[in-house]
């Protein structure tokens, strides 16, 4: 089960779900985590967005090997 569906199921169940218990251990795992990541709703956001893109293919890379070589070239051109 992929990503997508797999946060689809479980918004489906938790709107059924009627165990406070189950809800209150849900909303503790989900309070741990927003404290434990310390991010904005914004930076959330944007970090979402590069995933989705990351995972349709739109971004590009490049090695550690090259990031130097163009830092290098281009401070060899500013002097």
């Amino acid at each position: 089960m992929d990503v997508v569906s797999l946060k689809l199921d479980l918004i489906k169940w938790l709107s059924h779900l009627q165990d406070e218990a189950i809800l209150k251990k849900i909303h503790s795992i989900k309070k741990a985590n927003d404290q434990e990541i310390g991010l904005t709703s914004e930076q959330l956001e944007e970090l979402d967005r590069r995933l989705d893109k990351y995972e349709r293919g739109e971004m590009n890379f490049s090695t550690w090997e090259n990031v130097k070589a163009r830092v290098k070239s281009r401070a060899k051109n500013e002097n």
